[in-house]
């Protein structure tokens, strides 16, 4: 095990204790780290497989606070449709300026909602109009058909739905689970799970449980308004993670 492979697995349990705790961010995370130290394609062909086992596990444990309803009937439909736009994008578009592009408009809408929280502590959320919904998680299906990582866009409308957090960590866990395991069977269809990838998912597997751990810990330690605060706290670093890079 050398000390890329090393480095990645503490981006790894940092990656997955951060998910575990909000229900999104893993694959943000390990992109953006990750990418320091190998090249994105790479990074993708590792931590897409890696994902599946935390997701899996999230699912399965808190499978009675998924909205399956708003998974099944809006959620999956309309990121569906958005992934098949963003392999076609993905194939095409330079990716320098779609995640300058995603980097802007996370910032804008994760500094409003923060802004509006600690202005007004006890304020109620109210629901987007529901062609905006629709129209938000599609674009969140292109993004995650680009980059894996169309969390910021699903967090910032979801959370507008007003669930709590124990059924907001797991509808999107489930919605990655699915999602990433449609990824995966395209990785393997186009030859990215290669033998190197083999080799070296065993080295980072126990970095999961040991990020699963963490999180969980500190999920039942945070109340729900600061469980609002961290995720778009989280969404602001990584815009400004996304612009800067």
């Amino acid at each position: 095990m050398d000390w890329i492979l090393f480095a990645f697995a503490l981006i790894i349990c940092v990656s997955y204790g951060v998910q575990t705790i909000t229900g999104f961010g893993s694959m943000l995370l390990c992109l953006t780290l990750g990418a320091q130290l190998m090249p994105i394609e790479r990074v993708l062909s590792l931590a897409v497989p890696i994902s599946l086992l935390q997701t899996g596990y999230i699912v399965a444990r808190y499978f009675r606070h998924v909205e399956w309803r708003l998974l099944l009937t809006r959620i999956v439909p309309a990121m569906g449709l958005g992934m098949v736009l963003g392999f076609w994008i993905a194939a095409r578009a330079p990716d320098a300026s779609l995640k300058r592009i995603l980097g802007a408009l996370v910032l804008i809408l994760a500094v409003k909602e923060l802004w509006q929280r600690v202005r007004h502590s006890h304020a109620s959320t109210r629901p987007l109009p529901g062609p905006v919904v629709v129209g938000v998680m599609t674009a969140a299906g292109v993004v995650h058909g680009v980059f894996a990582t169309g969390g910021p866009l699903l967090v910032y409308v979801t959370s507008r739905l007003n669930l709590d957090k124990h059924a907001f960590r797991a509808t999107l866990t489930a919605v990655w689970l699915t999602l990433n395991s449609v990824l995966l069977v395209r990785f393997v269809a186009a030859g990215r799970i290669d033998s190197e990838v083999l080799r070296s998912l065993p080295w980072l597997v126990p970095a999961v449980p040991a990020g699963i751990f963490l999180g969980e810990k500190l999920h039942a330690r945070i109340d729900e308004r600061r469980f609002q605060l961290a995720v778009y706290g989280l969404l602001v670093v990584a815009a400004l993670v996304l612009l800067l890079r």
